[in-house]
């Protein structure tokens, strides 16, 4: 990579990070915040709704400014608008406010994928592996975030901890601006092969089918997946718990649990990063479609066993369908890339996740309203179907034009 290609790669990382980190923020600390506020459970999810709903139908506003403008200059100013309102969140009294500064910190980390992907695609040479490396810094974003918000509201209470990472953010956002890199408006340095004779616009809308399934999907398990842990091992954290008595204190703390929770939820997320390069790796060599259908399949089985299953064995499984889960992102992304002209490639990333974020946040209102009568087993169980019918359109879109491929050069 020349310097170009290793500044884009190195700031699209970084914010790529803070989208999914700050995503993830919220769940960890549901159940802290309805014990603080004194709230229901399925309320406190409700609070999540704009900030999700804002993460996905603010992608294509922001695609048209990046386009039009910079790609870097957006996804710079998305996570300092990010980490503003996350911070705002921290010094909020009044909880029916706290709905509005959530939407804020989703608005900001609306701005990286649009832009973040489009510099990836369009600068960097090796796009399957460039597109890997970024997918794994959301991955440690995911990763970071139970594991970070859990000790951190541990030992600093949840306004502290969003008061800290809001200011963070603000700062990596900032950082942004200090070094300059770009792409061209309508060039490309991975053409990948001639499409010519394939239905584009049929693939586009069937892979668009496919991103707004595995959407509701990915909200909705990682919405309940921290809570979920917690009440299903909630059994097994006994011991543990009375190593993280705090203060010398004899009797337990609920923070204990979720601090727990948090910890094994972000060792999960972690194996997701391996399946983000792996993931890269595959997409610069199979043909895209076929490696993109194969990862589908290969997650239905280990959430069907981690949904089924007791104790310690839910991790391995939940482990390796996240693997699969998200290592899928490079190739998806890649499909995208070959798919939308290099001079709208910002808006077809945008499209892309106004469907998977925004259609996506439904998932928010639907698990609202359905988790008072069929409990987080219930929830996790909707997952996996939004996980079949997903795996089901991946199907469909391998086997139009069949016999074309579809992959880098």
């Amino acid at each position: 990579m020349d310097l170009n290609e290793k500044r884009i790669l190195a700031f699209t990382s970084m914010s790529h990070f803070f989208t999914h980190f700050y995503m993830l923020i919220f769940p960890v600390l549901v159940l802290p915040l309805s014990r603080d506020l004194g709230l229901s459970l399925d309320k406190v999810l409700g609070m999540s709704f704009l900030m999700y709903l804002l993460y996905g139908l603010a992608a294509i506003p922001w695609g048209f400014i990046s386009d039009s403008l910079s790609p870097r200059i957006v996804m710079g100013g998305g996570t300092i608008i990010a980490g503003a309102g996350l911070f705002f969140s921290g010094l909020i009294q009044n909880s029916s406010f706290l709905m509005w500064t959530l939407a804020i910190t989703g608005l900001g980390c609306a701005a990286f994928h649009p832009s973040g992907l489009a510099l990836v695609s369009k600068g960097i040479k090796s796009r399957g592996k460039g597109l890997g490396i970024s997918g794994i810094f959301g991955n440690l974003g995911m990763a970071a975030a139970p594991f970070t918000a859990g000790v951190m509201n541990y030992y600093l209470g949840w306004r502290q901890t969003l008061l800290i990472l809001g200011l963070t953010g603000i700062l990596a956002g900032l950082s942004s601006f200090i070094f300059k890199f770009s792409v061209p408006r309508d060039g490309d340095l991975q053409k990948g092969e001639n499409i010519k004779g394939i239905n584009v616009l049929k693939l586009f809308i069937v892979l668009c089918t496919v991103v707004l399934l595995s959407g509701l999907m990915y909200r909705t398990y990682t919405l309940v997946f921290p809570a979920w842990i917690e009440i299903k091992l909630g059994s097994l954290f006994s011991s543990i718990d009375k190593i993280l008595i705090r203060n010398g204190s004899n009797s337990l703390v609920p923070e204990s649990d979720t601090l727990i929770a948090s910890i094994i939820t972000g060792f999960v997320y972690i194996i997701g990063m391996f399946g983000q390069l792996i993931g890269g790796k595959i997409a610069d060599k199979w043909e895209l479609r076929t490696a993109f259908l194969f990862f589908w399949l290969m997650a239905i089985p280990f959430l069907l066993l981690a949904l089924f299953s007791n104790g310690l064995w839910i991790l391995p499984f939940t482990g390796l369908f996240i693997f699969f889960a998200m290592g899928m992102q490079p190739i998806e992304n890649s499909i995208y890339a070959i798919l939308t002209p290099p001079r709208w490639r910002s808006v077809g990333y945008g499209i892309k996740f106004t469907l998977t974020f925004g259609i996506g946040s439904l998932s928010v209102f639907i698990v609202k309203l359905a988790e008072p009568f069929i409990g987080l087993d219930g929830v996790m169980l909707l997952a996996f179907g939004y996980l079949i019918l997903t795996a089901l359109t991946a199907l469909v879109l391998r086997f139009i034009n069949k016999d074309q491929k579809i992959k880098h050069s």
